[in-house]
């Protein structure tokens, strides 16, 4: 899976800490290999994010998505649970 990072995901991703910037960075490769690896916990969002997809980098973060095409994803948002889903 081909990756584009919006210019919000990667202000945020800045804000990591390293280890989560490691993580992130791991996640990231699972997801290029197979979106759909269990470790990342991928699911489509409801309600008014609905259309928007999201993976777990860590326990409390996550990646929030976007399906451009069948072959490439959006990055949107990391942050925590709070963050993302607002």
């Amino acid at each position: 899976m081909d990756v584009e990072l919006s210019s919000n995901f990667l202000k945020r991703a800045r804000r990591l800490s390293a280890k989560e910037k490691g993580k992130l960075s791991e996640s990231t490769e699972w997801f290029r290999r197979d979106p759909h690896d269990p470790r990342l916990k991928t699911h489509a969002l409801t309600g008014k994010l609905k259309g928007i997809y999201s993976f777990s980098v860590t326990y409390g973060k996550r990646v929030t998505y976007m399906r451009v095409d069948e072959h490439t994803a959006l990055f949107t948002d990391v942050g925590s649970h709070e963050d993302v889903y607002r």
